[in-house]
């Protein structure tokens, strides 16, 4: 197990429609733990942020870096994850549109995933659903965000429990017949989301770059220019350890900063991975040099 640093950059709470720990967690176990620096990168939004505000105050000694994870869809890639540090949640410019578009988008995926089943003959109704949700989700999060996409796992159970699948392997199929029959909406392109992130003054991170780009440097180049991306996250999960020692000589040689997060989601995550990464400690005074810069 890597060992824990004093920064987790990628980090998921319940605002998160995939994800279930706290932010008041993430701050408990930073301040017992010795991290004096977080980021909530919650997937396309910033719902969280007045929370973490207040959590700030609590825990003076921990600072949180305003952020989110917004997936986008680029030439070369129909969902792509960046990391964007130094969001200005009160920025009543483009960031706000961009986070209007998000929450529709979120919507609309949550209506396409009940919408789809009940095209293919099943008895799922509208009611159901945000039940469901709800089953996992704080009220005042659906309250705010509305139906949206429904964690996996969640998702799993209730199809078994209904009898619609009785094995694991049976839902990717039966989502994919769902999708033909109510298409989800494609996500945002990556021409109308980071022009009004970098307008906001923060900076773009390709997030777990394995995936996209493997060893391949002329399709890193190529991505991190259709992104704009400041920098790349070099440790994280997915990324094999002999690719971080890659990315990272990649970042130093074009300038670029280099982050690493666990990537947490659940409360096992946070017991256990929680700021423990393959990032090096000198990473994180590069990174908020360039975030105070």
């Amino acid at each position: 197990m890597p060992q824990r640093l004093s920064y987790d950059l990628h980090l998921h709470t319940c605002w998160s429609y995939d994800a279930f720990n706290t932010l008041e967690g993430y701050f408990q176990h930073a301040q017992t733990q010795g991290v004096r620096c977080i980021a909530i990168t919650d997937h396309l939004v910033m719902d969280g942020a007045d929370q973490i505000d207040e959590a700030g105050r609590d825990y003076p000694d921990v600072r949180a870096i305003p952020a989110a994870e917004f997936t986008v869809s680029t030439p070369h890639c129909r969902r792509v994850d960046l990391l964007c540090f130094g969001l200005q949640r009160d920025d009543p410019g483009p960031l706000s549109g961009v986070l209007d578009i998000y929450r529709d988008f979120q919507r609309a995926t949550g209506e396409a995933r009940w919408k789809g089943l009940k095209a293919l003959g099943l008895d799922v109704t509208e009611d159901e659903y945000l039940k469901l949700l709800r089953s996992y989700r704080p009220a005042i999060v659906v309250d705010i965000q509305g139906v949206t996409d429904c964690q996996i796992d969640v998702w799993l159970r209730f199809l078994t429990d209904r009898g619609f699948i009785s094995d694991p392997d049976e839902l990717p199929p039966l989502i994919a017949k769902a999708s033909e029959k109510v298409n989800s909406p494609p996500f945002p392109d990556v021409s109308r989301v980071v022009p009004a992130v970098k307008q906001s003054g923060a900076l773009v991170a390709l997030a777990h770059p394995y995936r996209y780009v493997g060893d391949d440097e002329s399709m890193i180049d190529a991505y991190l220019d259709t992104c704009q991306a400041d920098g790349m996250e070099c440790a994280h999960g997915s990324v094999p350890p002999e690719f971080t020692r890659l990315y990272r000589n990649y970042c130093v040689k074009h300038g670029l900063f280099s982050t690493s997060g666990s990537d947490a989601h659940d409360e096992t995550d946070l017991e256990n991975d929680f700021a423990r990464h393959l990032g090096e400690e000198d990473w994180l005074d590069e990174f908020l040099e360039r975030v105070d810069g």
